[in-house]
């Protein structure tokens, strides 16, 4: 891990507005602390050091004349006005005939691009033309409008499959509550009922379940004709059982987001860099 020190607001303002972070990079490697990855000894004495210093910074003091403070304050003015002018980020692409394409993957960097009227590169101003910038923002609204169908798109799938994950949870419920009411009446009418039955009544209902016991303890004739229902009965109800505790896949697959971007291919034959075409690209 490499840390900056002593890098001002100024310095970090010009630096973010660079086309390039090749600026930054090569200040971070002359003027950084370097402190290797998991060595906590390093990184507490920094911190030490670094503690002691602001210690010895801040007994210091010192007055600014009334002429400073105003200084002071047209030059903050000034910084806040260069600042004002936002960076332009884009993506480079050389070309095999000496050409480059200038993509821009967010709305942001176009809508800069065009109200600025140029972009830079290494140094050199790229003016863009009227038609340039209609077709800029032209393209950048078609890919916006596809980006918002697939996200739409998306997102239906999700809330549909939330809908058939609500609606199975229901019916699920709804049908355990069935099966355990005509598992109590079969219970109070003295019927057959199968061990997971009377199991499934007990965890549903416990006082329901004390009620049909209660009541299977007066009925004292059966015949073989309602066992041998009850057991249909009972099966049935374990196989729907089974299916229930069947695992369910709610996934669904979704589009992937297009990774276009808006694009203007520049040529750099003769004096003036000119744009030569506008469209889209990834």
């Amino acid at each position: 891990m490499r840390i900056l020190q002593n890098l001002t607001q100024k310095e970090l303002d010009y630096y973010m507005a660079q086309p390039t972070a090749k600026a930054l990079h090569e200040r971070i490697m002359k003027d950084s602390v370097y402190i290797a990855e998991g060595d906590k000894t390093a990184a507490a004495l920094y911190v030490a050091e670094r503690e002691a210093k602001k210690s010895s910074l801040q007994k210091d003091k010192a007055e600014i004349s009334r002429q400073g403070l105003e200084l002071n304050r047209a030059e903050n003015i000034k910084t806040k006005s260069d600042n004002a002018k936002a960076s332009i980020s884009f993506n480079l692409y050389n070309r095999d005939n000496g050409n480059v394409t200038v993509g821009f993957d967010n709305s942001a960097m176009i809508h800069r691009a065009v109200k600025q009227g140029f972009i830079e590169i290494d140094g050199k101003k790229i003016e863009l033309t009227d038609d340039v910038k209609k077709k800029l923002v032209s393209v950048n609204k078609e890919i916006q409008n596809v980006k918002k169908s697939v996200f739409l798109h998306n997102r239906m799938l999700h809330e549909a499959t939330n809908a058939r994950q609500t609606n199975d949870a229901m019916k699920a419920a709804n049908d355990k509550m069935s099966r355990a009411m005509k598992t109590a009446s079969r219970i109070m009418h003295g019927r057959k009922v199968s061990p997971a039955d009377e199991k499934e009544l007990m965890e549903f209902n416990p006082d329901l379940y004390s009620m049909a016991k209660s009541a299977e303890a007066l009925e004292k004739h059966r015949n073989r004709k309602d066992d041998r229902e009850d057991e249909k009965l009972s099966a049935a109800n374990d196989e729907a059982r089974k299916t229930e505790a069947e695992p369910k896949d709610y996934s669904v697959e979704e589009i992937p987001m297009p990774q276009t971007e808006a694009q203007i291919d520049i040529s750099f034959d003769g004096d003036t860099p000119q744009v030569i075409a506008v469209g889209t690209g990834v």
